[in-house]
């Protein structure tokens, strides 16, 4: 079992309790890997990438600032604006959301 992620931006919610393996983020105080159990966290992201695993797929999304939440069982992640990139950082094409 995973910790579960959910990305909101002012459109909706664009992953709502999607059960991952890890979320990657880039913050004001640096990178963090975030897994089930962690302690709580709070903290400002920067612009760039975050990532998350499920299983051997991982997926990349721009994010444009935002704040991150976390909690031992879930990851919230609230940003202005977001698109999803492949692992080279070049744009592809965004569903309204992911399920």
């Amino acid at each position: 079992m995973g910790i579960k992620l959910k990305v909101v931006t002012p459109n909706g919610t664009f992953i709502n309790d999607k059960e991952v393996d890890i979320v990657n983020v880039q913050t004001i105080d640096g990178d963090m890997g975030i897994l089930k159990g962690m302690v709580p966290v709070v903290s400002a992201l920067k612009i760039g990438t975050m990532s998350f695993r499920v299983g051997n797929d991982v997926t990349y999304v721009h994010v444009h600032r935002g704040i991150l939440k976390v909690n031992p069982d879930e990851c919230k992640i609230i940003t202005e604006r977001l698109y999803l990139v492949d692992e080279n950082g070049s744009k592809i094409a965004t569903p309204a959301k992911i399920n």
